[in-house]
C-alpha cells in the first residue's frame, strides 16, 4: 500500500492497486459527504458522484489506466467544498517520483492549477505500463536537467505526446558523481574513493551537509545555471509548452532547485515551496537506506558516512538556503527574475494569471 506523502494540508491519499483510500482531515463538525470526480482540472467537469461518508473517508476504484482522476469532497447540503486535488506521486512501478505540482497556494491567496507542471526523477526505467500511464498525461514538453553522460547511459523512454525536449545541464556538483560511472555500485565505489584519496575538504567530512548547501547557493548566480534554468523559465511562461515535466536523475537536487524556481515565480508561499521539496526525502527513505547499506559496505568511518548520507538526504536546510540566498542578493523574487533572468514585471504577472486560480474551498 502507497501511502501519499502529501496531497493538499486536508487530504490524505494512499493507493493499494486499484483501491485509492481518501480521507478528509481536519473536519469540524458532523456532515453528510459526497466524493465527486472527473478526467478534467476545469471544477465544473468534476461532477460524477462515486460516494457518500458521514466521516470523509472514501474508498473507491481507480484504475491506473483511468489516470489522471481529479476530485472535489463536498457537503451534501452545500456548506463545505474542498479545493480540486488529485494523486500528488504518479503510481508508477519504475520511477518513484514523478508528480504533479498543482495544489500549492500562492501568497495572495490563489491556488496552482493540477496538469499543468510536473517533477520528477529519469525516466529511463519505464515499462510499458508506466508509459501508458503517463502517456494519458499529455507532457508535451521535457526539460532534462541530466548531463550528456547521464542521457547517454540513462537514456529516458519515449512518451509519443511529447514534441520537444530541453536539455538544460545545470552542470552542477550534483552530476559530477555520475562522470564515468553507468552503475549504482560503480557510483558508490568512485563516491568512497574521491573522500579516501582526499579530494574531499575535511571540513565537510560530517553531517552538516554544507558542501550541498553551498552547492544550492551556487545554483543561484552560476553562469551555466543561469543559462540552463533560464530556459526551463522560459518554457514555463510559454502555454504552448504544457504540460511540461521537467527532470534530473533521482529528481532531488537539481529538479529541486528547477521547482524552487518555478514556485517562487509563480508567488507560492515559501512554506509550500519547502513542502514540495521535502516530499523528496518521505519519497527516497527506502532508497536513502539502501544506498547506506551499501555505503557501509565499502567504508566503515562514521565521518566518511555522515558525509555521503548528508550528500542524499532532502533537508529544509538545503532549499532554504537558496531561497535565502535569492532574498540577500536581489531582495525579492520579482527582481530576482527581472535582473537575472530578464524576464519582465508584465511577464511575470501574466504567468501568475494563467497557472493561479481561485481555490473552491470553503467551510461556513
Amino acid at each position: 500500500m502507497k501511502k501519499q506523502p502529501y496531497i493538499l494540508h486536508n487530504i490524505k491519499m494512499k493507493r493499494d492497486g486499484e483501491i485509492v483510500t481518501i480521507e478528509l482531515c481536519h473536519t469540524k463538525q458532523q456532515r453528510t459527504y459526497e466524493l465527486l470526480a472527473g478526467n478534467t482540472t476545469s471544477v465544473k467537469g468534476i461532477n460524477t458522484k462515486l460516494a457518500t461518508s458521514s466521516n470523509g473517508i472514501f474508498q473507491i476504484k481507480v484504475p491506473r489506466t483511468g489516470l489522471p482522476q481529479y476530485f472535489i469532497i463536498k457537503s451534501e447540503n452545500g456548506d463545505f467544498s474542498t479545493n480540486l486535488f488529485t494523486e500528488r506521486v504518479l503510481p508508477l512501478n519504475n520511477a518513484i517520483n514523478i508528480r504533479d505540482m498543482g495544489g500549492y497556494e500562492s501568497k495572495d491567496g490563489r491556488f496552482l492549477k493540477w496538469g499543468l507542471l510536473f517533477r520528477g526523477d529519469q525516466l529511463s526505467k519505464l515499462d510499458k505500463n508506466d508509459i501508458e500511464i503517463l502517456t494519458q498525461y499529455h507532457f508535451k514538453t521535457i526539460v532534462d536537467y541530466r548531463s550528456p553522460h547521464e542521457r547517454q547511459y540513462h537514456p529516458n523512454k519515449f512518451l509519443s505526446t511529447v514534441i520537444q525536449i530541453l536539455n538544460c545541464d545545470p552542470q552542477s556538483s550534483f552530476s559530477e558523481a555520475a562522470a564515468n560511472v553507468v552503475d549504482l555500485r560503480g557510483e558508490n565505489e568512485k563516491l568512497v574513493q574521491s573522500i579516501k584519496n582526499g579530494e574531499v575538504p575535511n571540513k565537510y567530512l560530517n553531517d552538516r551537509g554544507e558542501n550541498v548547501i553551498e552547492s544550492y547557493q551556487d545554483l543561484v548566480t552560476s553562469p551555466v545555471a543561469k543559462q540552463a534554468y533560464g530556459r526551463m523559465i522560459k518554457a514555463v511562461c510559454r502555454k504552448e509548452n504544457l504540460p511540461l515535466f521537467h527532470h534530473c536523475r533521482g529528481g532531488k537536487d537539481r529538479t529541486g532547485f528547477g521547482s524552487m524556481l518555478i514556485l517562487l515565480l509563480l508567488n507560492i508561499k515559501e512554506e509550500d515551496i519547502i513542502q514540495d521539496y521535502m516530499i523528496t526525502k518521505t519519497i527516497r527513505k527506502d532508497r536513502n537506506q539502501l544506498k547506506y547499506d551499501l555505503y557501509r559496505e565499502l567504508v566503515q568511518e562514521k565521518s566518511y558516512l555522515d558525509y555521503l548520507m548528508a550528500m542524499i538526504d532532502t533537508r529544509k536546510s538545503y532549499i532554504k538556503a537558496a531561497i535565502d540566498k535569492i532574498y540577500d542578493l536581489f531582495d525579492t523574487p520579482e527582481n530576482y527574475f527581472q535582473k537575472h533572468f530578464g524576464i519582465t514585471m508584465d511577464e511575470i504577472n501574466n504567468v501568475r494569471n494563467f497557472y493561479l486560480e481561485e481555490g473552491t474551498q470553503y467551510d461556513r
